[in-house]
């Protein structure tokens, strides 16, 4: 079977022409379509992190002022603590002194007299001791310093030179006394 086409070739082209072109046209009519839907896709994106921004920095305005009241609060805690701590120290102090003279008066044997003592507080409830004195023999001394070495409140004894001046005897005592 021939075939023969009695369309003039002329027409044909321009047929074939119209389809590329409405081919084309449907290709970038659909290329268009797609680029306005991302564009929307987009913008909306944009659209949503705007808004989302202006709520995320309303927060940050609240938040901000509520760290500013909690920083404040934080500062009168502070203030608060500090000024119980000193009552406190006050209150612990106000009974250390009468306690530790009793019980250092307790530990000092009769035969030692005690002539001088200094007592500096190194943190609160210790006090570091120095201590001169004078003993009617030696069997005092080591018992006192035997008896501030049994006593737990007493810390770091050291006996310093002891000297004779006739019947007596000069020493110098130091040690730290801590009322825990």
């Amino acid at each position: 079977m021939i075939k023969i086409n009695l369309v003039p070739a002329e027409i044909l082209a321009k047929a074939k022409q119209r389809q590329l072109l409405l081919q084309a046209s449907v290709v970038g009519g659909l290329l268009a379509l797609v680029l306005v839907v991302v564009s929307v896709g987009h913008w909306y994106g944009k659209r949503a992190l705007e808004v989302e921004l202006t709520v995320n920095e309303a927060e940050l305005k609240r938040l901000d002022a509520v760290v500013k009241q909690v920083e404040e609060l934080e500062k009168a805690a502070a203030a608060v603590r500090a000024r119980l701590n000193v009552i406190e120290d006050l209150l612990l102090g106000r009974t250390f002194y009468p306690v530790f003279m009793s019980e250092f008066a307790r530990s000092v044997p009769g035969g030692v007299k005690v002539n001088s003592m200094t007592a500096t507080a190194t943190t609160p409830g210790t006090v570091k001791l120095v201590i001169s004195a004078i003993a009617n023999s030696n069997e005092d001394i080591a018992a006192w310093v035997k008896t501030l070495e049994k006593n737990a409140k007493f810390s770091l004894i050291e006996l310093g030179p002891v000297t004779a001046s006739g019947t007596n005897f000069n020493f110098g005592l130091s040690a730290s006394y801590t009322s825990k």
